[in-house]
């Protein structure tokens, strides 16, 4: 935990998407806190059940492949100690139905300081979402979101920043050809699934064009106009951008 000597609490996250995980690690880190990770509900589970009380916060995105987001909220609830809480994450909004399962909801993106401030309304009693809602890529779409960019490059080294949208494009990338591979057969559950976790997980660095895209193509898959789904050729041209504007910007 770089620069503190006092731990503002352990927190859990859990999320298939490895970009929301690595950034979370570095953010809340340097919020403070000491951070665990899961990548399946599976695992959030063993892990919550090894570390017990130890957890303060328990933060779990709402799409977990292994298990359902409302199923995971409950079993988590019941395996939790009394004081941690439960705090959802997602890309879109939260079903208000599942809204009793969780102590507080947060938006994508989001950064260290909306968290923390949700833990301190949380503690209060209340419950409150928070959230966050330039070169210009297709259609005029903004490529990167200069303000989180800015204040992801004032909390981690250059190197660090640039591994993590390293991360970020190679993970678009290996998504949209899940995502061709899932339209050329039909699967448009999973079309939607992949295109949600790029929404999610570039919406959290700051990559505006594809996180727009991508919000297209799940508008699409869910019963939208066909004529709004971007082509998957169009995801490639904004990582193309996207990484040409962070090349020069190193």
């Amino acid at each position: 935990m770089t620069g503190q000597e006092t731990s503002c609490g352990t927190v859990l996250v859990v999320d298939d998407d490895v970009i929301v995980r690595e950034l979370l690690n570095a953010v809340l880190g340097m919020e403070g806190y000491e951070v665990l990770l899961a990548e399946s509900g599976d695992e959030a589970l063993a892990v919550l059940a090894r570390e017990g009380a130890a957890v303060d916060v328990i933060l779990m995105d709402l799409h977990i492949p292994d298990i359902e987001g409302a199923e995971l909220a409950r079993r988590l609830n019941a395996g939790r100690a009394a004081e941690t809480l439960l705090m959802g994450m997602s890309g879109s909004q939260l079903n208000p139905v599942d809204s009793e399962l969780f102590c507080t909801f947060l938006q994508k993106p989001f950064s260290g300081e909306n968290f923390t401030d949700a833990v301190k309304i949380a503690r209060e009693g209340k419950v409150e979402g928070a959230g966050l809602a330039e070169m210009e890529g297709g259609e005029g779409r903004p490529i990167l979101d200069e303000e989180i960019y800015r204040r992801l490059a004032a909390m981690m080294p250059v190197a660090q920043l640039r591994e993590l949208y390293r991360i970020t494009v190679d993970d678009v990338l290996q998504r949209v050809e899940r995502m061709r591979a899932a339209r050329e057969r039909g699967d448009m559950q999973e079309y939607r699934a992949e295109a949600h976790a790029i929404k999610g997980g570039c919406g959290m660095v700051g990559a505006s064009e594809l996180s727009a895209l991508a919000t297209a193509a799940e508008q699409s898959a869910e019963g939208g106009s066909e004529r709004d789904n971007p082509s998957l050729a169009d995801f490639d041209a904004a990582c193309t951008r996207l990484q040409g504007m962070l090349d020069a910007r190193n």
